[in-house]
């Protein structure tokens, strides 16, 4: 503080401090002056109890006109005022007054702050190739609350204690006492839990038992799951049941839906698709089930890739349903690749750019992660040619005026929104198998966040983002994602 920078992550927006004349505190005298603050006085004692060789200082919790989340705290020689207009304000300035606490001296000054997205989120994966512990999670789960994140998007898998199906779980499976302590402890921080289950694809250790094989949508193969058999739509409710006993108070619940792009071809769905197209199919087993979900006081979530490629399927879901759009590619905006879902559906590459590219000339403007990004995901493509009058008909509107140069980045954000439905999008903190030297490429995927996060402030109308994690690493690496989330997302 002072002359000297102060480490408070996420950086608050106003802040004007100085070293005071009193060393920090041994602990601080809380006295709560608002009922809305009165279940965190406690946390705020014991947490607070850092160390500080000082003398007790007054700590007022008080009851102001910050925004949603939003705190202010007044530094004086003799008290600290921290005031908010909810709970989750109290939490946030608690949480930047454990870390200004590193400092030796007790600060003269006031720091106003407040988030600028409603949700912001990392992923825990369960599921992954490493069989994260849940004391490793529980770190993921403070460090998340310490950093203003409030919420988490949790797949178990096969690592659930399911007890409709105990056949599905892991031999590394969570106890539900595990399931609990995780519950607690993000209910505690003010973290939100959304549960994920999928319901179409990713499904390769439940299909893979010979008693449900006759639910897979290509057999042999155990990844996709036929929308059309009467039994699929009960194996996912009786998975998604038993994990929402076990998550009673969790208003939003994750069916997946992601990189189902082969459905439609047993015998039972192809007719159906034959007749009324891939969309149909989709949409109206999903929509299905995001109704259910609605109807057990949940709202649902699904990825977006699917609906993106067959956008004819969002026609059959209820508007409630939160679309989470995620895209692994844009690392600036405008950026010089798109993800052309549906256009990839009818034969265009899977990301592309614009064929000019490939001068050197046009390589001008472009940082190094947007080259690499290029040169790893993306064919130099005739635009809009390529893509086709289907696509630009349905999105082209949404390309941005520098195309088909440059793209503005999540181009299908505002399109969902003007179908009627609130988006969250995803970037990657942890993705696509991504290192050097095996290490994670973090620069690309701190440029992915930092668009996401850019994007959805800029819009004025996203819900915020959630930054999933995936692959196998050890889970030190995943502080790096989760704090870069933190700051970008507050």
């Amino acid at each position: 503080m002072g002359e000297r920078p102060c480490g408070i992550i996420p950086a608050p927006k106003r802040m004007d401090v100085r070293p005071g004349p009193r060393a920090w505190p041994s602990r601080f005298e809380v006295v709560c002056e608002c009922d809305v603050a009165a279940p965190l006085r406690e946390r705020f004692e014991s947490d607070l109890r850092a160390g500080g060789s000082g003398e007790p200082v007054k700590l007022r919790l008080c009851e102001g006109r910050a925004s949603a989340g939003g705190y202010v705290l007044q530094f004086q020689e003799h008290q600290v005022v921290c005031s908010a207009s909810d709970a989750a304000g109290f939490r946030h300035g608690l949480a930047t007054l454990m870390q200004a606490a590193a400092e030796p001296r007790l600060p003269i000054g006031s720091i106003e702050d407040a988030p600028r997205l409603a949700v912001r989120g990392i992923h825990l994966n369960f599921e992954s190739y490493r069989r994260m512990g849940v004391e490793v999670a529980l770190r993921l789960i403070d460090a998340a609350g310490r950093f203003k994140l409030n919420a988490i998007l949790v797949e178990y898998g096969p690592r659930f204690p399911f007890t409709a199906h105990v056949e599905l779980c892991d031999p590394a499976a969570l106890s539900r006492q595990d399931v609990e302590r995780l519950r607690g402890a993000a209910l505690e921080r003010g973290i939100q839990i959304v549960p994920l289950q999928q319901c179409l694809a990713h499904l390769d250790y439940a299909l893979g038992h010979a008693g449900l094989a006759h639910l897979r949508e290509r057999p042999p193969k155990t990844g996709l799951m036929c929308p059309s058999h009467p039994e699929s739509q009960a194996l996912f409710r009786s998975l998604a049941s038993d994990i929402m006993k076990l998550h009673p108070e969790e208003k939003w619940f994750h069916l997946g839906g992601d990189e189902a792009r082969k459905i439609g071809e047993c015998p039972r769905c192809r007719p159906i698709v034959e007749r009324d197209g891939v969309g149909a199919l989709y949409g109206q087993y999903v929509g299905e089930q995001a109704r259910w979900l609605l109807e057990q006081g949940r709202r649902p979530i699904v990825w977006d890739d699917t609906l993106c490629a067959h956008p004819e399927a969002l026609d059959h879901l209820p508007k409630e349903t939160i679309i989470q759009y995620w895209d692994y590619i844009a690392v600036a905006d405008p950026t010089p690749v798109l993800i052309p879902r549906m256009a990839h559906v009818d034969g265009a590459p899977r990301v592309v750019h614009d064929w000019r590219r490939r001068l050197g000339a046009w390589r001008k403007g472009l940082s190094d992660v947007q080259i690499e990004v290029m040169k790893a995901y993306s064919t130099a493509a005739r635009l809009p040619g390529a893509l086709g009058k289907r696509f630009m008909g349905e999105f082209g509107r949404y390309l941005g005026e520098g195309f088909p140069r440059w793209v503005r980045a999540l181009p299908y954000l505002e399109y969902y929104q003007d179908r009627g439905f609130e988006v969250i999008t995803s970037p990657t903190g942890m993705g696509n198998g991504d290192t050097r030297d095996g290490v994670p490429k973090f620069a690309r995927f701190d440029a992915n966040i930092h668009t996401h996060a850019d994007r959805c402030i800029a819009n004025g109308k996203a819900l915020g983002i959630i930054t999933t994690l995936w692959y196998n690493m050890p889970p030190e690496v995943l502080y790096q994602p989760l704090i870069r989330t933190a700051q970008c997302a507050w």
